[in-house]
């Protein structure tokens, strides 16, 4: 057993699926999870890019098309200096006039008429004041947000393992990014089950001793090395069974990233059909006429059976 409780408990069920995804997140879905303004702001930190520019643009677009209606409602003769023609024209006016008094342009062009309008156009201006701020508020979160984008191969393979005349299970893993990593450690923990004497199913964790379980410096290719000695759970059960106990690999990295002065972490598993017998992985790196070494990010995992 690892001296920390991973959080996942002893209870096991045939029907559950892995404890990492892929991609390191925790397979678990909550209910009843907190909803307030401190929630929304965490899911828009961390949602995707993509998602976070297009939801952006669009609450932009929506708040304008909101405000533009209201002026059109109250009337296209309240707004000085708006063409008046068809439905459409009168309409694109008023959108118009809505996006510089959201961004607090002004051009001048067209300005409000009445007390009705000029209240709007001042609610609108303040709200307009305080979107900006939000998404810069958001923007600076996103931006100033450390995370670890590692890459690890995609199988974990059992080589021979010339210290020990013997196997070795291993895995490869590579920083994505060209940030500096110093002190990263990494901790590997399988998990099975066995059913007790009350016929219950249970879930056990054996942490796997380490070849290297930290480096002082992350430049390049790991390849982390569990030696497979007659204390290892993967020498006192065949590959067969462990995998018919629904043996799964969990990887815990951790790392100082030295551009952001954070800490950082990176998740991921393997399951038993993921790990392959008798294989070496190929060299994905090479020293080029200039000295320089060269690594392939997209072959790190690449192996060949013997």
């Amino acid at each position: 057993m690892p001296e920390e409780d991973l959080g996942f408990g002893d209870k096991y069920d045939k029907n559950e699926k892995r404890l990492f995804n892929k991609d390191g997140s925790f397979n678990v879905k909550k209910t009843g999870v907190l909803r307030g303004v401190r929630d929304i702001y965490i899911h828009l930190i961390e949602i995707p890019w993509g998602k976070f520019i297009f939801g952006l643009f669009g609450v932009y677009f929506i708040l304008n098309l909101f405000f533009a209606l209201i002026y059109f409602s109250i009337g296209i003769d309240n707004l000085s200096g708006a063409q008046s023609g068809s439905p459409a024209e009168d309409f694109m006016s008023c959108f118009y006039f809505s996006s510089q008094t959201f961004t607090t342009v002004g051009y001048g062009t067209i300005s409000p008429l009445g007390i009705a309008v000029n209240l709007i156009a001042s609610i609108e201006a303040m709200i307009g004041l305080l979107s900006f701020s939000l998404a810069t508020g958001l923007l600076f979160g996103r931006f100033s947000r450390a995370n670890l984008k590692l890459k690890f191969s995609d199988n974990i393979l059992i080589s021979d393992y010339a210290k020990n005349e013997g196997k070795g299970l291993m895995f490869r893993v590579t920083n994505r990014r060209n940030t500096n990593l110093l002190d990263t450690s990494a901790e590997v923990i399988t998990t099975t089950y066995h059913i007790d004497e009350n016929g219950e199913m249970k879930r056990d964790y054996s942490t796997l001793e380490l070849e290297l379980s930290e480096i002082k410096m992350f430049p390049s290719l790991w390849t982390i090395v569990h030696p497979i000695n007659e204390d290892s759970i993967f020498a006192k059960n065949s590959l067969e069974e462990l995998k018919r106990r629904n043996l799964e690999i969990l990887v815990l990295i951790k790392s100082h990233d030295e551009t952001y002065g954070q800490i950082v972490h990176a998740r991921t598993s393997y399951k038993g059909n993921e790990i392959v017998d008798n294989a070496n992985f190929l060299k994905s790196s090479l020293l080029n006429k200039e000295g320089d070494i060269k690594l392939d990010i997209n072959k790190i995992g690449e192996f060949v059976k013997k």
